[in-house]
């Protein structure tokens, strides 16, 4: 067992695409830690292939019954059982990333470190669906609770030294999921429980080590210098189509190369200062991206609302009706 330790999730309809982020990071990042699959109900004849590659495996029982859309996203709670602790640092990826060079510098954070949701939308209330659906008794629970424009994380990265796990880190996640995964927007489960279990006990990381292609879609892909590319919709790499697929592709073949006696180098690395002034500049560029302002004009109508609710609430349902 090594001191590090390199984590993806996978169901049985993203077994490629966790081999391709194996493949990935032993390639193009050099990660030199354990590997680690959590299964979420993957046949074990689909899993010789990870056994055989010495990668480890997590098996993911369903967390809740089979319900609500995407329940595989909650096995990422699983990362934060006691068994974890033997490593000191983990580093959790999801499968439907493109990784492209060392995650050396990541290893060095001492806390839970994630990327900011979005550079506009990015406040814990828009974590959840609009208050007049959720109820006046829950939203005024959750907003007594926590500071619902605080700023919030996306989950597809997420890196932490594992002294933040404690004996009760699991059944909080399960108790928060109980009482609000149905307010949450739909496809987002494991995200906002994830921010009320951290809450303002995160730090965020640059934006180039979970780079979502849709939020940069003025600029041509190809151009973009990220470590780890997040992709969504139709630009998915594995789809014949998209911009990255030759590259997808072409890591996914050399996955059967893998061979964890012998790590490989990082193909790039890039330096902090190099990091921090490139993701800057992309934040400059998607300010004046123009549907980024349809967001922030989506949102602040969002706020208006919230405040309307909290403090006119008849106001706030007549408006409701006219609309």
């Amino acid at each position: 067992m090594k001191k590090n330790l390199l984590v993806t999730l996978a169901d049985k309809n993203y077994i490629k695409q966790a081999k391709h982020l194996f493949s990935n990071v032993y390639w193009n990042a050099g990660w030199k830690g354990d590997y680690m699959l959590l299964a979420h109900k993957i046949p074990e004849k689909e899993l010789e292939w990870f056994k055989k590659k010495r990668i480890l495996i997590k098996k993911c029982p369903p967390i809740f019954k089979e319900t609500m859309g995407g329940p595989v996203k909650l096995s990422k709670f699983y990362l934060f059982i006691p068994e974890f602790k033997k490593w000191k640092k983990i580093v959790y990826l999801d499968s439907d990333m493109i990784v492209k060079a060392s995650l050396d510098e990541l290893i060095k954070v001492n806390r839970f470190v994630a990327v900011l949701d979005d550079l506009i939308v990015n406040k814990l209330i828009d974590q959840f669906i609009i208050p007049h659906k959720m109820g006046r008794e829950v939203f005024n629970n959750l907003k007594k609770i926590y500071d619902i424009k605080t700023r919030v994380f996306k989950s597809g990265v997420m890196i932490f030294n594992t002294n933040i796990i404690k004996k009760d880190t699991f059944s909080k996640l399960i108790k928060l999921s109980k009482k609000y995964t149905k307010f949450t927007k739909p496809g987002s489960l494991d995200q906002p429980i994830l921010n009320l279990l951290f809450y303002k006990k995160w730090e965020e990381i640059p934006i180039v080590y979970n780079l979502d292609v849709r939020d940069f879609k003025f600029i041509n892909p190809n151009k973009i210098t990220a470590i780890i590319f997040h992709f969504d919709g139709n630009d998915r790499p594995w789809i014949p189509k998209s911009h990255f697929h030759k590259e997808w592709n072409f890591d996914l073949n050399r996955a059967n190369k893998i061979n964890l006696d012998k790590i490989p180098d990082p193909s790039r690395k890039f330096k902090q200062s190099n990091i921090k002034n490139y993701s800057f500049y992309l934040k400059i560029r998607s300010i004046f991206y123009f549907p980024n302002w349809i967001h922030f004009i989506d949102r602040t109508f969002g706020l208006i609302g919230i405040f309307l609710y909290d403090h006119f609430p008849n106001l706030y349902f007549k408006l409701k009706k006219l609309k």
